[in-house]
């Protein structure tokens, strides 16, 4: 039976969800704040660089998403050179010199004894392991060096926070990853940008840009600002999706108010590209910068990313210091991140060397799956929390790590709504 479908919230998940329920035969409108699709998964043209103002890059183990690639025509292609680097002292490491032998053993160690624990993109399944924070449990059993320039630096680098902010469930799943399928990390993109993704399912769907939700009521039937639809997804930050939604049920409201998010501003400077080393993404640990938290050599891209011998470096901001600017204008910002950057980053010795370009406050960049947020959502599910008064929630902050995680759980709520109309 076909069914109207409100989806509130253009991200991946978002997208993903209204496009399996347009193939289940179902009319799906899709609202969106901004002007375009994609929320972190979106990408600005200017003077001829493509800057991903949010994720900067994919993996190779983003089964599902690779699939979608295929479907749309979209080329998937490896980056142009591929080189990780920590920094120490002021110096980029490689990540296999950093580590002392007798760390490098411990935590060889470690991934040996990790046995298949459950997938990282769905971390409900390693709830059973959401026990204590992931700088805590590799501290007591690989030592300091260890949780300071991997476990933390990693958490930084991808989560904006610190590794103390995260459950040792969704540790063990990114270890399990890296031990089972360490080629799946290498890194890749999606020609055109982040923004070619989203863009592809919008334009099999009826999106409605630049309209803010002002209010959900839900019922018999959902309103959306005026408008009766049979079911709602609502694939919007849980703290936005707290203000419009008008009345959820004890269930939903709990979830909602659990979910926590960590702070940053992506910035971007234009560079000459004889001084970039071929070193793709750098790592900054907390130990060696309270500030930036990682940077990326966006040149691995290729040539379109080079312009009159410039290309372009991303930085990633710690969660606290970007805090302290969110309120600034963009030129402080740019002044007290380029400040920082010169100190800790070996290609350049002047700030004169480097030009602001660009940059994008995420004041809610990433979810954070802090200790025993896994067992709340796992308890959210199995409760049957989702779809009640026919409203279901959809995003990232529901043990959904990184766009991969985002996408497919836009798939698992399709699901769930095309099971409960199945069964209505």
């Amino acid at each position: 039976m076909r069914k109207n479908i409100a989806v509130i919230g253009a991200g991946i998940a978002g997208l993903t969800c209204a496009y399996e329920l347009q193939k289940a035969g179902h009319t799906v409108v899709v609202y969106e704040a901004r002007s375009q699709v994609g929320g972190r998964m979106a990408s600005r043209e200017k003077e001829g660089f493509l800057f991903d103002i949010g994720a900067d890059h994919l993996c190779n183990l983003y089964d599902e998403m690779k699939k979608y690639c295929v479907e749309f025509g979209i080329q998937w292609e490896p980056m142009r050179f591929l080189k990780y680097g920590i920094t120490v002292n002021g110096q980029i490491i490689p990540p296999n010199n950093v580590l002392s032998p007798l760390s490098k053993f411990r935590l060889a160690l470690q991934y040996f004894l990790i046995r298949n624990v459950g997938d990282f993109f769905n971390l409900t399944e390693l709830a059973v392991h959401d026990h204590g924070d992931a700088y805590t449990f590799m501290r007591r059993r690989t030592g300091k060096q260890v949780a300071d320039y991997f476990v933390d630096a990693f958490t930084a680098v991808y989560q904006f926070h610190r590794a103390d902010e995260i459950s040792t469930g969704a540790l063990l799943g990114i270890m399990k990853s890296i031990s089972h399928n360490k080629n799946g990390w290498d890194l890749h993109r999606t020609q055109g940008g982040m923004q070619a993704l989203p863009n592809a399912f919008a334009k099999n769907l009826d999106v409605r840009l630049n309209h803010e939700v002002q209010s959900v009521e839900a019922g018999t039937q959902v309103v959306v600002d005026g408008d009766s639809y049979d079911y709602a997804v609502i694939a919007t930050q849980a703290t936005h999706t707290k203000w419009f939604y008008k009345h959820p049920t004890e269930k939903q409201k709990a979830i909602l108010d659990s979910a926590r998010y960590a702070s940053t501003i992506s910035v971007a400077f234009r560079v000459d590209r004889e001084k970039l080393k071929d070193t793709s993404i750098i790592w900054v640990p907390y130990v060696e910068s309270q500030k930036i938290s990682g940077y990326v050599n966006e040149a691995m891209k290729g040539e379109e990313m080079i312009h009159d011998g410039k290309s372009l470096v991303c930085v990633w901001l710690h969660e606290e210091f970007a805090k302290t600017l969110l309120e600034l204008d963009d030129d402080q910002v740019f002044e007290a991140v380029k400040k920082e950057f010169v100190r800790i980053c070996p290609w350049f010795s002047q700030e004169k060397e480097i030009e602001n370009f660009d940059l994008e406050r995420w004041i809610e960049a990433m979810p954070k799956f802090y200790p025993g947020s896994l067992k709340k959502v796992k308890a959210f599910i199995e409760s049957e929390g989702q779809g009640e008064q026919n409203v279901f929630l959809c995003g990232d902050y529901l043990n959904s790590p990184w766009t991969e995680g985002s996408l497919r759980c836009g798939q698992r709520v399709a699901k769930q709504v095309i099971q409960k109309v199945s069964s209505s």
